[in-house]
């Protein structure tokens, strides 16, 4: 079982990537603002991080910045989602250190592989 942190200002997404994640065996913990999560995962260092992209306090580049800057998360790994499709989103994710960008509405399938392959189950 992994414990997951799902960020995301929208509390429906928030419920949906949390009941999947359950549903698969997992924690997550629901988290609805990345300033929130900075704060959260230093507390509790989680196994994944999933986050949306756009955030009205922090935009999920700058949360990914912050992350990759405090030695006990650095190796954290973390999975950008987003609505939105701009061609150079995934290049900048990954060029950030992200392991994955991943499109919304994220499937059950995409959801399961994503943690499979990035959680330290």
């Amino acid at each position: 079982m992994a414990c997951i942190f799902f960020v995301d200002d929208d509390p429906v997404t928030l419920q949906i990537l949390g009941k999947a994640a359950e549903l698969l065996g997992h924690k997550p913990t629901l988290i609805d603002s990345a300033t929130q999560a900075l704060e959260q995962v230093i507390r509790q260092k989680p196994d994944l991080i999933m986050m949306d992209m756009m955030m009205p306090d922090m935009d999920g580049l700058t949360m990914l910045s912050h992350l990759r800057q405090l030695p006990d998360l650095a190796q954290v790994p973390v999975v950008i989602l987003s609505a939105g499709a701009a061609m150079d989103d995934r290049e900048r994710v990954l060029a950030a250190g992200a392991q994955a960008y991943i499109t919304k509405p994220v499937s059950l399938n995409v959801l399961l592989e994503t943690i499979k392959r990035y959680a330290s189950c």
